[in-house]
Parts: C-alpha cells; sequence; structure tokens
C-alpha cells in the first residue's frame, strides 16, 4: 500500500478590503443577492456572481422547490445563464458567498463539477473567492482546486 498525500494552496485574507477592486465587487454583489434566495425550506441563503472577461458581472441565487431535486444552486443556474446568454464569453473570476455563516462557503460537489466543466470549456482557469457575510475569505486560483481527482471527459471515449 502507497499513501499518498494531496494538497493545494489558496489565499486567506482577514477583510473584503485585501482583495483587488474587482474581486471585492463580485464578492460583494454574490453577498447582496443572497439575501434575494428563495429558500423556503432549509432557509439557508447562497449568492454567487461572476465576473466576465470583459468586465460584466453577473449573480444568482439558489432557488428551492417542494420537490428537493428540483431546487438548484446559485452556482450552476448562473453559468447556465450566462453560458446560454454568452456562449462564447469568458469567465474570469466566481464568487459565492451567504449571510447565513461567518466563513468561507465552499460549493457544493455538483457545482464544483459544473464550475470545472466551465473552466475546462474556456480553456483558463476561474478564479473562485469563497466567503460568508464575516470572517475570512478564501480565494482560489482555479476550480480544479476545489475537485481533487475529478472527473473530466479526459475518461470518456468521444
Amino acid at each position: 500500500m502507497k499513501k499518498i498525500k494531496f494538497s493545494f494552496e489558496y489565499l486567506e485574507y482577514q477583510d473584503v478590503d485585501e482583495l483587488t477592486a474587482e474581486q471585492a465587487e463580485v464578492l460583494k454583489k454574490a453577498l447582496a443577492i443572497s439575501k434575494q434566495a428563495y429558500v423556503p425550506y432549509s432557509n439557508f441563503h447562497v449568492g454567487a456572481a461572476l465576473e466576465l472577461e470583459n468586465g460584466k458581472i453577473f449573480a444568482s441565487t439558489n432557488q428551492e422547490n417542494a420537490s428537493y431535486p428540483v431546487g438548484t444552486c446559485a452556482e450552476r443556474g448562473l453559468l447556465v445563464y450566462v453560458s446560454s446568454q454568452f456562449p462564447n464569453a469568458v469567465i474570469k473570476r466566481l464568487a459565492v458567498s451567504t449571510e447565513d455563516l461567518d466563513q468561507p462557503l465552499p460549493p457544493c460537489g455538483m457545482c464544483r463539477q459544473a464550475i470545472l466543466e466551465y473552466e475546462k470549456k474556456q480553456k483558463q482557469p476561474i478564479e473562485i473567492i469563497l466567503a460568508g457575510k464575516t470572517g475570512v475569505i478564501h480565494v482560489l486560483a482555479s476550480a480544479k482546486d476545489l475537485l481533487p481527482l475529478h472527473f473530466d471527459d479526459d475518461f470518456l471515449e468521444l
């Protein structure tokens, strides 16, 4: 047996004022829109915002449904909207935040896989910013850091 250790690096900031102006703007939009989430069952508000290479910023929230699988995460809903409206746009960064926690909010597994797919599609990394209402902020250089040993089309026979 061989034990393998996996690690990755990310930047940790103590306050939004330590971020670049562009990073701070995207994060603030994610946090602000989280209040608008439709979450009558979990009461867990999530906001996501992304910045395209051209500087345009879009934001979305999670949306729940009484039939739980019908609900949509903020990140995936946002990615689908931007991809369908701007199919050749390059996503520069994506922030995920919530008013419900005082620590960084990581995307769920399905969202990690979806972000990674868009990163691979555009052939360049998407910076990931994770935060709560207060507390430290994590900034990752790539979606690959969110999903070690990820699955992608390299495993498919096309």
